[in-house]
């Protein structure tokens, strides 16, 4: 398997196109998405939130994971 090693954001974004890439924050989330085999295309500290991270997946490798997620998710009261 071939890995781009990216030293920023925009250089992800210029290669695979800014709607092509998503951002997970969620810890519990890139864990599952890891063991799904679904890697990370670049990985770096949030902007928005200091001390998190956000790894940034290309769209199209994380359909299945996304579904199998959401299948796992515990479902949040409406109360």
């Amino acid at each position: 398997m071939f890995i781009i090693k990216f030293t920023s954001l925009d250089e992800a974004k210029k290669c695979y196109g800014e709607s092509n890439l998503i951002p997970i924050t969620q810890l519990k989330q890139i864990i599952f998405y890891a063991r799904m085999g679904c890697q990370p295309k670049f990985v770096w500290e949030s902007e928005k939130e200091e001390g998190k991270i956000v790894a940034w997946y290309l769209k199209q490798e994380t359909d299945y994971a996304y579904r199998k997620w959401s299948e796992r998710r515990p479902i949040k009261d409406t109360i």
